[in-house]
């Protein structure tokens, strides 16, 4: 992320929270939960309180600093993406694949799409072309027998 040169350099900001706040965060961060430990440090009761972008940038810092510690994310090749959508317990109408923004940048979003149009999230994948995810997506629409929609040949690399 860029530092805003309004907003207390990350170090500062880490410096500045009490000892509790920062083992929350930390746990936060290790569960990859980026808006969690943003909140955190919001929540810390600094005057003056930073704002978010500041708040993310030390998150940012933190998922660097323990990178080797955090959770795993879930495997996203077309046998785990497979398994999770045949266990959702409902029959799988379609898959779709879209760009949607986070507070990291743009990410791929894969859903699963039942009948009635509600979705549930299979796979997330950031900052990638879209090629490698569609791949996957279209293994796993045909083990499902099911159409895949979203950026294909003609689609945007990115928004």
């Amino acid at each position: 992320m860029t530092h805003d040169d309004r907003s207390p350099a990350p170090h500062v900001l880490w410096a500045a929270l009490p000892q509790a706040v920062r083992e929350r965060l930390d746990a936060h961060v290790l569960r990859r939960a980026r808006l969690m430990a943003a909140r955190e440090v919001l929540d810390a009761g600094l005057h003056p309180r930073p704002g978010l972008y500041a708040c993310l940038d030390l998150v940012h810092v933190r998922e660097e600093v323990l990178a080797d510690r955090l959770v795993p994310l879930p495997a996203r090749d077309a046998d785990a993406l497979t398994a999770r959508a045949e266990a959702l317990g409902r029959r799988v109408a379609a898959l779709e694949l879209e760009w949607d923004g986070d507070s990291r940048g743009w990410i791929l979003v894969l859903d699963a799409v039942g009948g009635a149009g509600e979705r549930v999230a299979l796979a997330q994948w950031q900052e990638v072309a879209w090629e490698g995810p569609f791949a996957v997506a279209a293994e796993v629409a045909g083990r499902l027998g099911v159409a895949v929609r979203g950026p294909g040949e003609d689609g945007p690399d990115r928004p």
